[in-house]
């Protein structure tokens, strides 16, 4: 059947319908976490006065947000006004792991609304929209607000969870002694990798980050003695004695001065056979998917790095390319997964 004008345009409309509402959804998201009301749900359906009461709400007003979770396919209303979990809710869960529920609160929180509330203005200005904002840089604030930083890190957590086991099945880290993970947080990664294939490990980020590794580290069922945990700053050097180094949607936090600074302190950390295993989400180039297998859109992760720290961005292979080559690095392998995660294996040119 020939489509006519009239239902293209609608179709067009419904396109921008749904990108004008979706902030709306995010914030209802938001609030519903903060609430912890998948965490009360998880527990068994609650009507929405037990729901009310349980978070200090007014319940015609908590209904108005839940109703319109529900029609989301978030949450599922029953008659009077009951409500109940559904498999999307079981994954926004924050009392148990790391969860997805983790990452939305920081994407959403206020200080990053706020910042993307000034990305016109620093367009013009040159600014980071999230300094603009808040006055300080988006890593100074997870270091000085508690429950920011207590989120971020667990949201840090939740993606690697996510994406790792499928990163694992495809690449293989057992050809290397000791692998170090640079901007590896509470460890996730890392323990990942040497309880899969038996190599040693290093964890390297800043000491604030770290603090909790010790025990996340315990808790994945790693030997205290596997895992060494090295603080410093990485434009300030890197320790050495690994033979590979992974970096986790570390390189895209930073502009292309700065990722030359870092790959540099890779190369002189790393031994005539080490390698740079470039842990990414890939931004398509012209004609190639848009959307990535777990639904992740590159183009608009870059857009929030670039409102969130100064000259970070998410880059396209052929970007990373460039920087690798000029830091003395030439890639030699790319192993996509069923995620958002690639991995860029990168040696150095003799």
């Amino acid at each position: 059947m020939t489509t006519t004008l009239a239902q293209k345009n609608m179709e067009a409309k419904k396109k921008v319908f749904g990108m004008i509402q979706a902030f709306w959804e995010s914030q209802c998201l938001y609030v519903a976490t903060r609430l912890d009301i998948f965490n009360i749900l998880s527990e068994g359906s609650q009507s929405i006065e037990t729901l009310a009461e349980k978070t200090a709400t007014k319940a015609e007003k908590l209904y108005v947000i839940l109703r319109a979770l529900g029609h989301l396919g978030v949450l599922e209303e029953q008659p009077g006004k009951i409500f109940a979990a559904t498999e999307v809710s079981d994954l926004l869960v924050t009392n148990a792991e790391p969860s997805i529920g983790h990452f939305a609160m920081h994407i959403i929180e206020p200080a990053q609304w706020d910042a993307w509330k000034e990305l016109e203005t620093c367009l013009h200005t040159g600014e980071v929209p999230f300094e603009r904002a808040n006055g300080k840089t988006v890593y100074e604030f997870t270091r000085d607000e508690d429950w920011s930083g207590d989120v971020f890190i667990k949201a840090m957590s939740f993606l690697t969870d996510h994406a790792v086991d499928a990163l694992l099945d495809v690449f293989d880290f057992s050809r290397f002694g000791t692998v170090m993970d640079v901007g590896g947080g509470q460890g996730g990664l890392i323990s990942k990798i040497v309880k899969r294939f038996g190599c040693k490990g290093m964890l390297f980020d800043l000491p604030y980050v770290t603090e909790t590794a010790p025990a996340y580290i315990q808790k994945q069922g790693v030997a205290a003695d596997a895992v060494q945990i090295v603080t410093g700053d990485v434009f300030e050097g890197l320790p050495t004695g690994a033979d590979a180094i992974v970096m986790k949607y570390f390189l895209s936090s930073w502009k292309d001065e700065d990722a030359l600074t870092i790959l540099r302190h890779c190369r002189e950390a790393l031994p005539k056979h080490g390698k740079v295993v470039l842990l990414q989400c890939i931004v398509p180039d012209l004609g190639e998917p848009t959307v990535c297998p777990d639904g992740i859109i590159p183009s608009l992760f870059a857009t929030q790095i670039m409102v969130a720290v100064p000259g970070g961005a998410w880059r396209t292979q052929k970007e990373y390319e460039r920087l690798f080559t000029a830091s003395g690095f030439q890639l030699e392998n790319v192993v996509h997964t069923g995620t958002n995660l690639s991995a860029l294996e990168f040696g150095l040119v003799d």
